[in-house]
């Protein structure tokens, strides 16, 4: 970066961050959690398992981070999609 354009960074940069705290706030930091908690299951899941169904995507993005806790740790254990969503 020049010393020409290091000012406009500078000013953009902290421009993005203020927006970003703005969104955090108003979004609600549990939300933001849950969705990254849901993109990381959704993301093991398919390395375990392959491609999840749209339905089951949407599940897991509509859940609570309990459920999403849950879910993670019958993960491993799991013989296939249907015994992590099981409760039994």
């Amino acid at each position: 970066m020049g010393w020409f354009s290091q000012p406009y960074y500078d000013q953009g940069l902290a421009e993005g961050e203020a927006r970003g705290e703005a969104r955090g706030k108003a979004s609600g930091k549990a939300e933001g959690e849950a969705e990254g908690e849901a993109k990381m299951f959704a993301r093991l899941l398919e390395k375990r398992f392959g491609a999840i169904p749209p339905s089951l995507r949407e599940r897991i993005f509509a859940a609570d981070t309990s459920s999403l806790e849950a879910w993670s740790e019958r993960l491993f254990d799991a013989r296939d999609l249907r015994s992590v969503f099981d409760s039994t």
